[in-house]
């Protein structure tokens, strides 16, 4: 049933090491169990022991045309992919041509490194030689203000535990901005700038309305200086809080700027995808005031007009991601690549190292 059709979604998560047909099943069940026409899977490298999962996402997007688009995650902690500048550009432009679509990546990648560290140039650089999107996670938020639970009871009786009172810990409380998250985003905020004074032509997608829904006339102000960068509606859900405290406002933002907004939840591919996609599409679309039990507080609706919609649904989507069908030879290359490094990882398990190597040998394999 494609009770959500019309609606891509550009921030979803994809985890491996589950076997390659595991990995296909978790990401065609998501998408089938989302309603959604479309899924964009962000690509993960955690450490030398962890799974690699350009490979598996990327002969998804070849098996199922048009449903699947890939962004990549360079590593900046396994030596053998090449950490160094000329290494870092050869490593997006290896997944470039092997058919992923761009790049992910989040301000902790760097190793503590500045976000405007010129060891990054060249990532920015090929992703502007190569016309291609990056999605790149830059930000916090502390505690939602005013987050609530329902309220246990006090007194021992036979019930569930999570309904039992368990002491102060359950008291309702509010929790109030964190001055060190705040404080830590401006300069990022600071280093964004510098970034993109380098590089205007990156086609950058910042999630989490870039950590700026209390602050939306700070955010249009970014926009216009930087006309090549768009913005997510991927909670974290305190962007739902600030952006229910005025619904008329928010209203008037999304619309002002439909052309620049995605449509995104991070999901991942072994969860149920419904619960957030709901809450994200009621306050899109009602200008209902509505209890969200798992963000903790009243979310507000703006009821966006249907064109509106659109651009944030799909259109932007559309414009930002290819849709061109997979060149299979290039992509078994890109797999075999990959392969030939991470099968020298004696801390990686050698399944893990063999699905790089299946990806690899299926793409050949197709026609």
């Amino acid at each position: 049933m494609r009770f959500n059709t019309g609606i891509m979604d550009v921030h979803v998560h994809a985890h491996g090491g589950c076997t390659v047909d595991g990995f296909l099943r978790n990401a065609v069940s998501h998408l089938s169990a989302s309603g959604l026409d479309a899924e964009n899977l962000l690509c993960v490298k955690h450490g030398r022991s962890a799974c690699v999962t350009e490979p598996n996402a990327l002969l998804a997007k070849a098996l199922y045309p048009g449903r699947f688009n890939v962004l990549g995650n360079p590593t900046f902690g396994i030596g053998e992919f090449g950490t160094d500048r000329e290494g870092m550009a050869a490593q997006v432009q290896d997944m470039i041509d092997g058919g992923i679509d761009g790049v992910k990546m989040a301000d902790v990648n760097g190793e503590g490194r500045p976000l405007d560290h010129p060891d990054f140039d060249p990532i920015f650089d090929v992703l502007e030689k190569n016309d291609a999107p990056m999605i790149y996670h830059v930000g916090g938020f502390a505690l939602s203000p005013g987050r609530q639970a329902f309220v246990k009871n006090h007194y021992q009786v036979e019930n569930p535990p999570f309904l039992t009172y368990q002491g102060p810990a359950d008291d309702d409380r509010e929790e109030s901005f964190n001055q060190r998250i705040q404080d830590a985003n401006a300069v990022k905020f600071d280093q964004m700038e510098r970034v993109l004074e380098r590089h205007p032509k990156l086609r950058l997608i910042l999630p989490h309305t870039y950590f700026h829904a209390d602050d939306l006339d700070g955010l249009a102000a970014f926009l216009k200086r930087h006309p090549n960068v768009c913005v997510d509606l991927t909670p974290c859900d305190q962007i739902y809080y600030y952006l229910s405290q005025n619904p008329k406002r928010s209203r008037e933002f999304l619309c002002d700027h439909s052309k620049r907004i995605l449509f995104g939840t991070d999901n991942t591919i072994e969860l149920d995808p419904l619960a957030t996609i709901i809450l994200i599409r009621s306050f899109l679309e009602t200008d209902e005031k509505f209890f969200s039990v798992s963000w903790g507080f009243y979310v507000h609706g703006i009821g966006l007009p249907g064109d509106v919609l659109q651009d944030i649904y799909k259109n932007n989507y559309g414009r930002l991601f290819g849709r061109e069908e997979v060149n299979t030879k290039k992509a078994a290359e890109y797999c075999d690549k990959v392969y030939d490094i991470i099968r020298k990882l004696e801390e990686m398990p050698q399944e893990n190292q063999m699905e790089a190597a299946e990806c690899g040998k299926r793409l050949r394999e197709m026609k």
